[in-house]
């Protein structure tokens, strides 16, 4: 799919509100489930999901308004704002929208690789702001723990990404 330009319609208003709607859902969801996946900083990242759909149909410039509105509202509902845990999850984001940005723009994956790369940069986001924060450089050793546990996660968000993308195609006329 190609990204839409210009201004947006009340369709893609709507559409945006419902994805927004659908990836607070996805985070509050995650967070409901967090003792499934016990470590600090891992969660399955479902709402990126809804990330890369949005860059997909949208663009970058919409993609990052999206974002925006999804950290700010995912802050306030559930972390707080400005709180370190908030600030962490702020750096694996923007550092993981700048990646799967470049890769959607220029092509360089399939859905699934901008998932893949989109978990990885998020961990290394999160482990450089959180170093910053904490002054410990031993939180690298962390790392490798995150990256494992985001390779399934970053395949299966870009997957369903794909899947999600694919069924909109059939249903457009």
């Amino acid at each position: 799919m190609m990204p839409s330009s210009g201004k947006l319609t009340i369709h893609d208003l709507t559409q945006l509100g419902v994805l927004l709607a659908a990836a607070i859902a996805l985070r509050l969801a995650e967070t409901s489930l967090a003792w499934l996946l016990p470590l600090p900083g891992a969660h399955l990242g479902l709402a990126n999901t809804v990330t890369i759909i949005v860059l997909y149909l949208y663009g970058v410039q919409k993609g990052a308004l999206f974002l925006a509105a999804r950290l700010l509202l995912t802050g306030l509902l559930f972390t707080g704002l400005l709180t370190p845990g908030f600030l962490i999850g702020l750096g694996g984001a923007v550092l993981s929208f700048i990646g799967m940005a470049l890769a959607v723009k220029y092509q360089w994956f399939s859905t699934v690789g901008v998932g893949l790369l989109g978990a990885f940069l998020h961990n290394c986001g999160q482990i450089v702001v959180a170093v910053g924060i904490m002054m410990t450089p031993a939180l690298f050793s962390y790392l490798p723990v995150l990256i494992a546990i985001g390779i399934p996660t970053g395949l299966f968000t870009g997957f369903l990404a794909g899947f999600f993308l694919d069924r909109l195609k059939k249903e457009k006329p």
